[in-house]
């Protein structure tokens, strides 16, 4: 956000002179200074010298439009009851604007009065729902942390066709009541170093190995070194650090775009590409081949999935592609350690944050590349032989299992219509690779051509086939929570009722999403189990689910005030309080229980 204007801007003002002043003119005389900016910025200084008449004239038809468009678009002065919260380098400010139509609203942007009270250059992400607004902000140099804290400043509210719907003013002077100042009993953001972020984030690429999703690919490439073990080690070794660099290079790149979408005002964490259909329905279509590919139905070739035959050229190539392909896989998989380390690393500068995913890269990529430095352990196992197909085919499944979960993740999205126009889309891929089998002239490879088309075009359309109700998610009210249950699907979160909830008795929040592995495997060991149910019951807990399938930018921003970019997050809250307690990432029943047995 800045604080300039562009071509022209009228600043109205009033004039009062003394009720006993006699003459019939006055002479009016200011000094206004100015910056001019483009690339560069230019001060400069107009002065201005005026003899205005005293009394009733008549007023000049062209000067009055344009006073009059200027007195409109004064802010409205209205008095809310704001609340504000302070969690770590974050404002919040919470504020009961009456938003009558919030999924067009594209942009919301505070501007404070005071000088240095928020940092301008950093992205301000807001949340909607029917108890009003929410906008986080970033310190500034001049945050005064003190119990008069003067928020007072300008909201600027817009639709997304550009015109400017609701343009308001609001003060807030925080007080006691006003202010509240939360603190965060997990792995802070706040708290962490550098070094301990990249720790975190190499740590957590270790785990990502053992999600289903990427333990298939990987099991077929390390087998692929069974049949290479009396290469040379030297030829070994250079296929492992390549294996290493598509996987580290794919976390930048992913990383990289992220950040410069953040930085565009987009209000995304990680694990945002899963919230577009799009993606969703292209991984679907990408498990379902490589299922297709492990039980020999058509063959991508060895240059791939295999070291490869075609020479060293086209070995180092399938390496750096498989690790592209390991990334691409492990979309859907948030593991412990990642959550605090991604968060922190989407606060720091744009090398610091590449530096950490690079660690979780190289954490993700270290097992394989072990294994290059380390052929002795491959001599352990049999023989290369019929097992190996064996194994490969048995690796399918997974595979095709992870489609039919994208393809439920993808029902939650689009809805039932759009989900069976992937489903017509996996059959026309299928049809495109037996016709592939059938040989390589252009009677055969120009229909697979064209089948591949239409499943690239059914990906095109899906927009036209989400229904508007998926489109903007409606609030979950209290009293909807509180008859929740936890096999259904709340249709929204709404920050304000979670507040007003904690007012009556404790709260736990669930921040999940269909795509995120770590959140089902939690909800179904854990949250979801008799045991967990019956003690929140028996603690009178109120549940909510923050379900961040798809965009909440409400949702964002909460994960963003406890320093995660993504999902799951646990926060557990006592009756009254201000701030809450987040669990880890990795539930087990006990954990829970022993949180909740703290109430």
């Amino acid at each position: 956000m800045n604080f300039g204007y562009h071509n022209e801007v009228l600043l109205p003002f009033q004039v009062f002179i003394p009720a006993d002043y006699t003459g019939t003119s006055l002479s009016v005389s200011g000094a206004g200074r100015v910056l001019v900016c483009a690339d560069i910025c230019i001060p400069q200084q107009v002065s201005v010298d005026l003899t205005l008449p005293v009394g009733l004239t008549e007023l000049d038809s062209e000067s009055k439009a344009i006073f009059s468009r200027a007195r409109s678009l004064i802010p409205t002065e209205i008095d809310l009851a704001a609340k504000v919260d302070l969690i770590s380098e974050n404002i919040i400010l919470n504020l009961p604007l009456p938003i009558s139509s919030a999924d067009r609203v594209k942009r919301i942007e505070y501007f404070p009065y005071k000088l240095g009270l928020i940092e301008n250059s950093a992205e301000q992400s807001f949340g909607l729902s029917e108890s009003g607004l929410s906008i986080v902000l970033k310190k500034g140099f001049a945050f005064d942390d003190s119990e008069n804290l003067d928020l007072s400043g300008v909201v600027v509210i817009e639709e997304s066709s550009g015109k400017e719907l609701v343009l308001s003013s609001f003060t807030v002077q925080a007080g006691k009541e006003s202010v509240s100042r939360s603190g965060i009993t997990d792995v802070s953001t706040e708290k962490m170093s550098v070094l301990a972020a990249i720790l975190f984030a190499f740590l957590g690429g270790l785990i990502l190995n053992l999600m289903p999703c990427v333990f298939p690919v990987l099991s077929i490439k390390i087998l692929s070194l069974v049949e290479t073990v009396n290469d040379s080690n030297h030829s070994l070794r250079l296929h492992g650090w390549v294996y290493a660099a598509g996987v580290i290079a794919s976390f930048i790149t992913i990383a990289a775009l992220l950040i410069l979408l953040r930085l565009g005002g987009e209000s995304i964490g990680w694990g945002f590409q899963l919230q577009s259909p799009f993606v969703v329905a292209f991984l679907a279509y990408l498990f379902f081949l490589i299922g297709l590919n492990f039980l020999g139905v058509f063959d991508i070739g060895g240059s791939v999935m295999t070291l490869g035959d075609r020479g060293p050229a086209s070995g180092y190539l399938g390496s750096f592609a498989t690790g592209v392909l390991a990334t691409v896989v492990a979309a859907p998989c948030t593991a412990p350690f990642m959550g605090a380390a991604v968060g922190f690393a989407l606060t720091q500068s744009v090398i610091v944050s590449l530096l950490i995913f690079g660690s979780l890269g190289f954490g993700m990529a270290l097992p394989y590349l072990l294994l290059t430095y380390l052929p002795k352990l491959l001599e352990k196992l049999p023989a290369p032989g019929r097992w190996m197909q064996t194994l490969k085919e048995i690796m399918a499944f997974p595979m095709f299992a992870s489609a039919i979960w994208l393809l439920w993740v993808l029902d939650l999205q689009v809805g039932p219509t759009g989900t069976m126009q992937i489903m017509v889309g996996l059959l026309v891929l299928g049809f495109a690779v037996w016709l592939l089998k059938l040989g390589k002239s252009l009677k055969v490879k120009i229909p697979a051509l064209v089948s591949v088309l239409v499943a690239t075009y059914l990906i095109v359309e899906l927009e036209s086939s989400i229904p508007s109700k998926l489109k903007g998610a409606e609030p979950i009210t209290v009293e909807e929570s509180q008859n929740y249950s936890r096999e259904q699907n709340p249709k929204g979160y709404d920050r304000q009722a979670v507040f007003a909830a904690v007012q009556r008795g404790p709260v736990f929040v669930n921040f999940t999403a269909a795509w995120c592995i770590t959140c089902k495997v939690n909800e179904v060991n854990a949250l979801n189990t008799s045991a967990v149910q019956k003690a929140m019951s028996l603690k009178n807990v109120t549940y909510f689910k923050a379900d961040w399938t798809t965009e909440d930018p409400a949702i964002t921003a909460t994960l963003a005030e406890y320093g995660r970019s993504g999902v799951p997050l646990y926060l557990l809250y006592k009756q009254g309080a201000d701030h809450a307690d987040v669990l880890p990432q990795l539930l087990t029943k006990g954990i829970v229980l022993d949180a909740l047995g703290k109430l």
